[in-house]
């Protein structure tokens, strides 16, 4: 059946795989035509090995591509996967034949299975990894900070005599570089002094080269003239020159000065202008001698001694100097080769001019530099002393230098030793203490590491399949997953569980302060929803997690962006929805039914996808950007739902009804308010500060291993780190100290708030109670805020007491007996004893004075063992009287305690047991022999059950009064004013009704006594009258109307649309004396929220001649009438007055007596008639009259 089912959602590959399959075994059973039953069994066999194969490729696939995992270790992972899958079938089975609850089983369950484990299991290594990596990383900081203090001490011990011999050596070499500096300066001085002498000469002795340099200035200029215009002479010049025959007067004399300055004697020859006279000839000499070799001439001249020339040439040459003829521009005219010539004599000329001037100046120079040479001589002497001196002094100096900075370096190393030993003790001092703590957590969370294997397993399992089951069967699905991990030899921790695993203190108690019990149940429903990759859908009929869900929304440290309420019947729940996944709020979509809008499905499946690089999701006709904040929570108040398979894979199914341990917390605290106010305030008030003083102390000591971690270099030379830390941890030992203060604070009021824990106990019992009579009736719902309410209400009205076991005591009668009244008026009468049978039982259960094994036989038949060797060897001994059911159920009986000879005693003293067969009352008859002193009550029932099953109303209404008394089997008579005085203008007024009752005349009577005759409207639901009650409901509203709605079975499909009205009720808007009636009979589809919400009333006639006649007197009698005889227009005298008593009497008895043989059908009247109230209210009414 769920394979049908599933086989229509191909959501993942392994499911198309399967449903392929199903249609290929199909086909071929439709094709082969040989032998049905032997093809269908190859087929069957064919699909449940391809299955297998499917499903073990897949495992394989997704585990090898996200955890790294042995070849070993893998394949045993792959068959507990198989496992859980398979017992979770097993127990989906047994939760629906003994809880009737439905939960589907699917390949996708298998799928989210696998992807669960993933996650779990990186995400926790990641976590024990990263936090184990960071304890060692401390611990070797410890340690290495251990060690470093002795060899700190050891290197200080050794550093100090070095520093102090340093010391000496600088301070000697001070002492030796100071005289050694002084001998230098005096030096200096004497070197600087005599460097001013020497500077002063050598300025003379520069004037005087200076001034002779200038004087030679004059010369050179001409000089480099005529050696330019040599350069330029030619050899062709010079030739020319010598071949003239008659030279003219230039080139004579220009020859003739030649001659003199190379000192070239003239020729005589005859002088023609005197004749007889010799005159001297110096052109011939000249060619001869000069113009002979061009070459030779122009190196001679170029060489010249010019510094050497003798005094006679100069004479000789002078004459021609101060001659006009005897210049280049004149001589030029005569010969370019003479120019040059002339030229360079009157250049040799000046030169020896000016060096007769410049001569003393060169002795004067020669003796100014021999002085200066001496006077530097001995300035080097000096200079090389003090340099010597400063080198030496360079060399002290560097010497000091380097022991100097080696003194330095030692200081420094001396003060960072201390100082490293001062933050080594000061770190030692402040973590010191958490080596062990934290080598002891290293060694643990390595072995939770490795045992992650398995861990995750158990945990992924949770998370997949147990959110819909109660906690007694996750309890034992866990266990029997823990003893196959121990037999598979699967790493783990032992007793591993999804808290333990998964589980979160701060979180934990972030929630439980946003409402969430405390109970385990509780605190795993809240992990399931925190880690499942699923939107969670929760069955939540008493609220609880809704209002969990709503306060963990207005928190904005959880919850950023608030949260949003819808529900399927709001116009615009789509438009919320969309702007919850655009702007990433929560969104709470409560109190469906069975059915989820196929519009959600893209949502519920999460089908993002990428569009323009942003993820985006469908939801209905829009296409809504995604936010990663958003988060989806489905609620229903359906305490049994049954949801296809088609919705079990795409939601996570979240059992969040409450539990015995969570209720009784919660009524504890009730309790505490009313009676010790302080305290729960006190105890509040340290819950929260010691919330967040663990958060504040779990991020401390993450900050302290985070730093610990991430220091570089030596820790000890961090000043900062270390001052960070020790701040770190003086802080976290105040709040450490706090948090132990608060604690054994909270321990005491612990101790004073579970002095009433008996009384919240009790209230837990009795809710768990009143909540499995929907079982009985579908009628019988009833909120957990109602009955918080009744609690409240029952301890302020419950007599006191100074005595705190007396009050406990008065406590528990009173709200026993207040619970039971305020049921008991809805209750048809035929389950009043039921549930005060009930009541006594389940007092006793918590008592633990009940045997469950007794238990479960009075109420099934069956025994704890088979009786298959007893019936074999006992036979029935008296068949005509001991049917086959009273005979088996002895024999069952007899596996029990205590009634194990009941088989052979009943055989042995069959007359006594048939005695108490053939009984009038056998509830009450002796048992035989030592079954009367021995059996209990409940045992007494168990044999009434065998022999008697007829009396066992009679047995039970016996059992109550002898355990919880008489007044629990006497119902209080239906008195409709304490009802209406306990409603409220948000709560409706229940009519249920049975087969012939009519609560109308009731009505409106009541109507007339409270004035609201001319203030009631009435209404017959049935199709099409939807708009004329929503009408009514709006009036009676506004102008505090009593609007009744009569028969709302009739139009169940409209109670949907009254649902969503009721639920938009507010104080704020409704008229004070408003009050909506409702009158309908029993039926499975009464939205659950109507019923838990409103006061249920049933007005029967009460069960027992008894309670017949005290509820006639105490609603139909007219007491001023049977007291005074008057009333109205009625006026009896006091003559009559006692005859009309004693007949009214009768009349009631009477009437008392005809509704009670109703029980026996045709045996009682031969026609059915009810003869209701309408019948005794008409005979009663002709009784006053006559």
């Amino acid at each position: 059946k769920n394979s049908n089912s599933e086989a229509v959602v191909p959501i993942h590959n392994i499911e198309d795989g399967i449903a392929k399959k199903v249609d290929e075994v199909i086909d071929e059973k439709k094709d082969d035509s040989t032998d049905p039953i032997e093809e269908n069994n190859s087929s069957s066999n064919e699909f449940v090995e391809e299955n297998q194969r499917q499903t073990i490729d897949l495992s394989v696939k997704t585990i090898e591509n996200s955890v790294d995992l042995t070849e070993e270790i893998e394949s045993k992972i792959i068959e507990f996967f198989q496992y859980i899958h398979q017992s979770i079938e097993k127990q989906s089975i047994e939760y629906f034949n003994k809880m009737k609850r439905k939960f589907y089983v699917t390949p996708t369950s298998y799928l989210e299975l696998l992807s669960t484990y993933n996650k779990v299991l990186v995400d926790k290594r990641n976590e024990v990894g990263t936090l184990r990596d960071r304890l060692r990383v401390g611990v070797d900081k410890l340690v290495t900070t251990e060690k470093a203090v002795n060899e700190l001490q050891d290197s200080l011990k050794n550093m100090e005599p070095q520093l102090i011999h340093t010391k000496a050596e600088v301070e000697s070499m001070i002492v030796q570089i100071t005289k050694d500096k002084a001998n230098a300066a005096e030096k200096k001085s004497k070197v600087e002094k005599e460097e001013k002498e020497a500077a002063e000469q050598a300025k003379k002795t520069q004037e005087i080269a200076d001034s002779a340099q200038r004087d030679l200035d004059e010369a050179i200029p001409a000089l480099q003239e005529a050696v330019e215009c040599l350069k330029e002479l030619k050899k062709s010049d010079i030739d020319e020159v010598k071949s003239l025959g008659r030279p003219p007067e230039g080139v004579i004399k220009t020859l003739h000065a030649c001659c003199i300055m190379f000192n070239i004697p003239p020729e005589m020859v005859n002088d023609p202008d005197n004749p007889g006279k010799k005159m001297k000839d110096y052109f011939k000499p000249a060619q001869k001698q000069l113009l002979v070799n061009a070459n030779k001439l122009l190196e001679d001249m170029s060489n010249y001694d010019k510094d050497n020339i003798p005094n006679s040439i100069i004479q000789q040459i002078e004459p021609f100097i101060n001659d006009p003829k005897f210049l280049p521009e004149v001589i030029v005219k005569a010969s370019k080769a003479c120019k040059a010539m002339c030229m360079w004599a009157r250049a040799m000329y000046k030169y020896h001019q000016v060096s007769l001037i410049v001569e003393p100046k060169k002795k004067q120079l020669a003796e100014a530099q021999f002085k200066l040479d001496e006077t530097n001589k001995v300035l080097h002497q000096a200079q090389s002393q003090l340099f010597d001196t400063e080198e030496h002094i360079k060399k002290l100096e560097a010497s000091f230098e380097t022991n100097n900075n080696k003194k330095e370096q030692l200081i420094k190393d001396v003060e960072q030793c201390r100082l490293r030993l001062e933050r080594a003790v000061k770190l030692m001092n402040g973590l010191g203490g958490e080596r062990t703590r934290w080598i002891k957590s290293c060694e643990e969370l390595t072995t939770s590491y490795d045992n992650l294997i398995g861990d995750a397993l158990i945990a992924a399992g949770s998370i997949s399949y147990l959110g819909a089951f109660t906690p007694d069967y996750r309890g034992n699905v866990i266990k029997e997953w823990q003893m196959k991990l121990i037999q598979m030899n699967i790493p783990h921790n032992s007793n591993c569980t999804l808290r333990s695993i998964l589980s979160d203190p701060i979180a934990i108690r972030s929630w439980q302060m946003n409402g969430l019990p405390q109970d385990n149940h509780s605190i795993e429903n809240g992990i399931i929803m925190s880690k499942g990759r699923r939107y969670p859908l929760l069955i939540d009929p008493q609220g609880q997690a809704n209002r969990f869900i709503k306060n963990m929304g207005k928190d904005t440290s959880i919850c950023p962006n608030d949260i949003d309420v819808i529900k399927l019947s709001d116009k615009n729940y789509l438009r919320t929805l969309e702007n919850g996944v655009r702007f990433g709020k929560w969104i709470l979509l409560e109190n469906i039914n069975e059915t989820i809008d196929a519009a959600l499905e893209p949502l519920l499946l999460q089908q993002r996808f990428k569009q323009g690089g942003t993820d985006m999701i469908k939801i209905g006709d829009s296409t809504i950007p995604w936010n990663d904040s958003f988060r989806f929570f489905i609620t229903t108040k359906l305490s049994n739902p049954h949801y296809s398979p088609e919705i079990c894979v795409k939601v996570s199914l979240i059992n969040f009804a409450i539990t015995f341990t969570g209720l009784e917390d919660q009524l504890l605290g009730n309790v505490i308010v009313e009676e010790m106010p302080e305290e729960e305030e006190k105890k509040n008030s340290l819950v929260i500060s010691n919330t967040k003083m663990r958060k504040e102390l779990q991020e401390l000591e993450d900050t302290i291993l985070s730093m610990l971690s991430n220091s570089d270099g030596n820790i000890l030379d961090d000043e900062k780190l270390i001052e960070t830390l020790n701040i770190s941890k003086v802080k976290s030992l105040e709040i450490q100290q706090k948090v132990n203060e608060a604690e054994q604070t909270e321990i005491i009021i612990d101790q004073k708030r579970n002095l009433y824990r008996p009384v919240s106990y009790r209230g837990s019992l009795l809710y768990f109670t009143i909540s499995n009579l929907s079982l009985i009736d579908p009628m019988y719902q009833y909120s957990l805020q109602w009955y918080r309410n009744l609690f409240i209400q029952a301890i302020r009205l419950s007599p006191p007491s100074d005595d705190i076991n007396r009050r406990i005591d008065l406590l528990n009668e009173y709200f026993t007996y207040y619970i039971y009244v305020n049921i008991c008026r809805s209750l048809f009468e035929k389950h009043k004893l039921l549930f005060s049978f009930l009541l006594t039982i389940r007092i006793q259960q918590g008592d633990l004075t009940i045997n469950n094994n007794e238990w479960l036989f009075l109420i099934s038949g069956k025994g704890i063992t088979t009786s298959t060797n007893n019936s074999s060897t006992y036979t029935n001994p008296s068949p005509d009287w001991i049917d086959t059911r009273m005979w088996n159920e002895i024999i069952e009986l007899s596996t029990i305690d205590n009634f194990e000879n009941l088989t052979k005693d009943f055989i042995r003293l069959l007359i006594k047991w048939k005695d108490i067969y053939d009984s009038i009352e056998p509830h009450k008859s002796k048992l035989p022999n030592e079954y009367e002193r021995n059996m209990n009550n409940l045992q007494r029932l168990c044999l009434l059950r065998i022999i008697r099953p007829d009396k066992i109303p009679d047995g039970v209404m016996s059992y109550v009064i002898d355990h919880i008394g008489s007044r629990y089997v006497e119902p209080p008579p239906f008195d409709l004013m304490s009802c209406y005085k306990d409603s409220t203008v948000l709560t409706p007024l229940l009519f249920i009704l049975s087969k012939g009752s009519d609560p109308t005349k009731l009505f409106i009577e009541f109507s007339v006594k409270l004035k609201m005759d001319r203030k009631y409207k009435m209404l017959s639901l049935g199709q099409g009258q939807g708009p004329k009650a929503l009408k009514l409901i709006e009036e009676g509203m506004q102008k505090g109307y009593w609007i009744l709605l009569q028969n709302c079975h009739l139009y169940i499909s409209w109670l949907t649309e009254l649902e969503k009205i009721i639920e938009n009720f507010t104080v704020d808007n409704i008229h004070k004396d408003f009050r909506l009636w409702l009158t309908s009979m029993p039926t499975n589809d009464f939205p659950v929220s109507i019923l838990q919400s409103s006061i249920k009333m049933i007005n029967e006639p009460p069960k027992g001649l008894k309670a017949n006649l005290k509820n006639t007197y105490f609603m139909k009698v007219n007491n001023d009438l049977l007291s005074t005889g008057q009333s109205g227009s009625i006026n009896i005298s006091n003559k009559k007055l006692k005859d009309y008593r004693k007949l009214l009497f009768g009349l009631s008895f009477f009437h008392a007596v005809v509704q009670e043989r109703r029980f026996f059908g045709p045996l009682g009247w031969n026609i059915p008639y009810e003869f209701n109230d309408t019948d005794y209210d008409i005979s009663r009414g002709q009784l006053e009259l006559f």
